[in-house]
């Protein structure tokens, strides 16, 4: 038997297992009312066996068990199914209704084989990982603004330097410059920072 683990750290664990075992105990119907992006088999309603209270639950799906537990701050999941292919799919398909369930406040779901060993006190929250890019990114982005403002003042001075009507311009161009850096910063921090979390 193939296992794996998510430790999702949220305030809110109980509330998450009991919408995930509410939604499978449906009768199965929202696995097969809607195209799926991947290929699922169908599935039929007494094919799903669920049982859960506010802080355990177990979904049974053809395909193998899902075992959720609401911990301290923390949703554990653990995962086992007969081969690989099936493993993947109870992964792929428990960590999309996390996702779904989860729109306001992005949950993300880390899987764990079980010889991954995690450094968490049991009933404590895991910390999310740590991008190991982030620092580096945040460097570049200065880097390159500060690089394409010098580049800008460059030019801009250059050209002022040989015309007649440089007091007015001046102002203009500094402006128009630092009002240029500061919104492709804003946007790549944005954009890094949705990246992110």
């Amino acid at each position: 038997m193939l296992t794996a683990e998510a430790r999702i750290p949220t305030d809110r664990p109980s509330r998450y297992l009991v919408q995930l075992c509410k939604h499978f105990a449906n009768k199965g119907r929202h696995l097969t009312h809607r195209p799926r992006p991947h290929t699922l088999p169908e599935l039929r309603p007494d094919q799903i066996q669920v049982e859960w209270t506010d802080s355990d639950g177990t979904l049974r799906l053809p395909w193998g068990q899902c075992t959720l537990q609401a911990l301290p701050g923390t949703l554990r999941m653990h995962v086992e199914a007969d081969d690989q292919e099936n493993l993947d799919r109870l992964q792929d398909l428990v960590s999309a209704h996390v996702g779904r369930f989860s729109r306001r406040d992005p949950l993300r779901v880390e899987w764990r084989s079980p010889g991954a060993k995690v450094d968490t006190p049991p009933g404590e929250a895991a910390a999310p990982p740590r991008q190991p890019t982030d620092s580096r990114t945040r460097f570049i982005i200065i880097g390159v603004t500060v690089v394409a403002v010098a580049l800008h003042l460059a030019l801009g001075g250059t050209v002022l330097a040989h015309t007649p009507w440089t007091g007015w311009v001046v102002g203009f161009l500094v402006t128009v410059v630092a009002a240029k850096a500061a919104l492709v910063g804003g946007l790549a921090l944005r954009r890094h920072r949705g990246r992110i979390g």
